[in-house]
C-alpha cells in the first residue's frame, strides 16, 4: 500500500510539474525574452532601452523609430482614418464610445504564434492604443501560458520615468533603464537652470484637437511650467477637454502650441489652416498677433516616451530663444503663421 502511495504521489507530482511547465512562457524556461509592445511610447523605450531585438511585435500606430514599422504588426483599427479630418475622426471616436464598440482590435492568430513572455499595453487612451481590458481578455483566451503583462498609466513625468523603470526592470534591462532616465532628467535641469529669473510665466495654449478643439492634459501642462510658462486653460496631470472660443478669448494666450493629437506636421498644419484660420476670432489672440503660434509633430507629445523631452526643449526654445535657441531636435516643431489675410 506503501508503495502504491509513493508512485501515487510521484505520478501527481509529475503532472504538476508538466502543467506548470506548460503555463511558463519560453523565457521562463530559459530562452531569449520576447515582447511585443502595443503603444507606441514603449516601442520607443524599448528601442532607447536597446530592445529591440527583442521585439517580436507592435501596434500599427508604432512608427518611431523607423526600424519599428518592419515588426509584425499585433493590433488594427477597425477604421482607416487616415484620410479623414479631425471632425470625422471626432465622430467616429465620439460613436464607438456610446455604442461601447472596440476602436482597435487584436489580431489572435498573430500573437499566439509570437508567443511573448512580456506584453506592454495601456489604460490611459482607448483612441490611441488598444485598451488592457481587451489584452488581458485577448491573453486568456489565445495563449496556453501566463505572459508578463505590464499597463501603462502616466499622467506626468515621474510616472514616465517609473515606466521606464517597470519595463526595464521586466525586461533585465534596469542598468540600461537607469541610464536613459538619468539623460533624460538631466536635460530637463538644463532647461530649468538656463530659464530667464526676472521674466513672468507667459500664458501658453496648447491644443491637442482641432475639431472640436481641445486643449491637452496628463504630461503636457507639467512640460509647460517647467519650459517657464503656464497653461491657464488645462490641469497638470488632467484629462483633455473641450474648450469653447469663448474660453479662449478670455484666457487670451501669449503663445499657442498647436499639437494635434497623432498628427504629423504635414497633417497638422494641413487641418490648422482649415481650423483655426478660417475662424473669424482667430486673427484677435495676442499670440496670432505677435506670431507666436508654433506647430508641433502631434505624434511626439501625445506619446510617454523619451521623446517627451523632445517636446519640452521645443516649448523652452519657442518661448526663450534667446537661451535655447537650436536645443530641440530638428522636426519637433516650428513657428508657423496661420494669420488670416484679407
Amino acid at each position: 500500500m506503501q508503495i502504491l502511495d509513493t508512485i501515487a504521489n510521484i505520478l501527481l507530482m509529475n503532472f504538476w510539474v508538466y502543467w506548470h511547465s506548460s503555463r511558463l512562457s519560453e523565457h521562463q524556461k530559459g530562452a531569449v525574452m520576447r515582447i511585443c509592445s502595443l503603444l507606441p511610447s514603449a516601442t520607443e523605450i524599448l528601442y532607447a532601452l536597446g530592445l529591440d531585438e527583442h521585439i517580436v511585435g507592435v501596434s500599427h500606430t508604432c512608427d518611431y523609430p523607423q526600424e519599428a514599422k518592419g515588426k509584425p504588426t499585433v493590433t488594427r483599427s477597425v477604421r482607416n482614418v487616415e484620410n479623414l479630418n479631425s471632425q470625422e475622426i471626432d465622430s467616429i471616436i465620439q460613436q464607438a464610445r456610446q455604442s461601447g464598440n472596440p476602436v482597435h482590435w487584436i489580431d489572435e492568430t498573430l500573437l499566439s504564434e509570437l508567443r511573448p513572455d512580456l506584453i506592454i499595453t495601456q489604460e490611459i487612451c482607448e483612441v490611441c492604443a488598444v485598451d488592457s481590458g481587451s489584452v488581458f481578455q485577448t491573453v486568456a483566451k489565445v495563449l496556453d501560458y501566463e505572459p508578463q503583462i505590464i499597463t501603462s498609466r502616466p499622467s506626468g513625468l515621474e510616472d514616465i520615468y517609473q515606466n521606464i523603470m517597470n519595463i526595464s526592470n521586466a525586461a533585465d534591462a534596469v542598468d540600461q533603464g537607469r541610464e536613459l532616465i538619468d539623460n533624460l532628467q538631466s536635460r530637463v535641469l538644463k532647461i530649468e537652470n538656463n530659464l530667464p529669473q526676472s521674466q513672468n510665466q507667459v500664458k501658453v495654449f496648447c491644443i491637442d484637437w482641432l475639431n472640436p478643439i481641445r486643449n491637452t492634459g496628463q504630461w503636457t501642462p507639467e512640460l509647460v511650467e517647467l519650459a517657464g510658462g503656464i497653461e491657464g486653460l488645462a490641469i497638470k496631470g488632467g484629462q483633455t477637454r473641450e474648450v469653447g472660443w469663448e474660453e479662449i478669448l478670455q484666457y487670451d494666450p501669449d503663445y499657442i502650441m498647436v499639437m494635434p493629437c497623432a498628427f504629423d506636421i504635414q497633417r497638422g498644419e494641413e487641418e490648422s489652416k482649415t481650423y483655426l484660420k478660417s475662424d473669424r476670432q482667430w486673427n484677435s489672440l495676442t499670440a496670432v498677433k505677435n506670431d507666436r503660434v508654433f506647430l508641433f509633430d502631434g505624434l511626439i507629445p501625445s506619446r510617454h516616451g523619451p521623446r517627451v523631452i523632445d517636446v519640452l526643449e521645443g516649448l523652452a526654445e519657442a518661448m526663450h530663444p534667446e537661451q535655447f535657441s537650436g536645443l530641440t531636435a530638428p522636426g519637433v516643431f516650428k513657428q508657423t503663421n496661420f494669420k488670416q489675410t484679407s
